[in-house]
């Protein structure tokens, strides 16, 4: 059951990345009093990430997925993620967004070796979102998320802080004959609460070693990040590919034993095949 569990937050965690990395829909695009539009499908993605920000370890996942895009006035699930629409104007809006940090097993990363795994954490907050710029193919955003984390094993949760990651995102999308490409770009500085940034760099008394001495995290500066991503959708079928880079360089937890490389990429494909469109 415990695996099942695990496969299911592995499923949910990369699921904002799968969708950041291949949906290509303009239909999801959230247009205020839109009519109700989805597609469903199935795919698959091929994703290398690290265990965590700072870790010299990684993990691979090959990750069957179903592809679900939904949009509404209230609601939408589309390449950046599940939100909750509250409030909008033409250069504004409010919205609760949700994410998630994949687990980790203590026993599989040399640098937490007889420490306490690390849960599956579920993401959510409000963000508040200026357009700066928006034309028909091409977009400028500036989000302003706070995401408050809850750490669980689906047996028990724990809150772990919050992290705030304002940021600015670029999209363009452009045509080849049948084929719609789109470009997406953005870039994020995070911040947290010493109670998200004890969770995953601070070492009690109990787990310090000769090697990994005892170490407290502090609130603050929690690095900052890049991504790149490209996408086609051709009819029925579509694909994508991003990369993303991230940095704990400067960070108020830089000196944590546990961080043992500042830079790590996150690298991804996904592939899926659209069974049926309402449009």
């Amino acid at each position: 059951m415990i695996v099942k569990h695990k496969l299911i937050a592995i499923l949910v965690s990369l699921l904002p990345v799968i969708v950041t990395a291949s949906s290509t829909s303009e239909e999801t695009e959230r247009q205020p009093k839109a009519e109700d539009f989805f597609e469903i499908g199935a795919g698959f993605s091929i994703i290398d990430v690290p265990h965590y920000a700072g870790s010299d370890e990684k993990n691979t996942y090959v990750v069957p997925f179903p592809y679900f895009v939904y949009q509404s006035d209230k609601v939408s699930l589309n390449r950046e993620g599940l939100k909750r629409h509250i409030s909008s104007t033409n250069k504004w809006d409010l919205d609760i967004s949700f994410a998630g940090t994949l687990p980790l097993d203590s026993e599989d990363n040399d640098a937490r070796q007889g420490m306490q795994d690390l849960d599956w954490v579920g993401l959510g907050g409000p963000s508040i979102n200026y357009h700066a710029y928006n034309s028909e193919n091409s977009r400028v955003k500036i989000i302003l998320p706070v995401r408050f984390g809850i750490a669980t094993d689906f047996r028990s949760a724990d809150y772990v802080g919050w992290e705030f990651s304002p940021g600015v995102r670029f999209e363009h999308t452009f045509h080849q004959e049948s084929t719609k490409w789109k470009f997406l770009t953005s870039a994020n500085y995070f911040y947290a609460s010493e109670k998200f940034n004890d969770y995953y760099y601070s070492v009690d008394q109990a787990y310090a070693t000769a090697e990994r001495p005892e170490y407290q995290a502090e609130a603050g500066n929690a690095g900052y990040q890049a991504m790149f991503g490209l996408t086609r959708r051709d009819g029925n079928f579509w694909s994508g590919g991003f990369l993303r880079y991230r940095s704990v360089s400067g960070a108020t937890f830089e000196d944590s034993p546990l961080v043992r490389k500042q830079d790590n990429f996150y690298i991804g494909v996904a592939f899926a095949w659209i069974i049926h469109s309402s449009k």
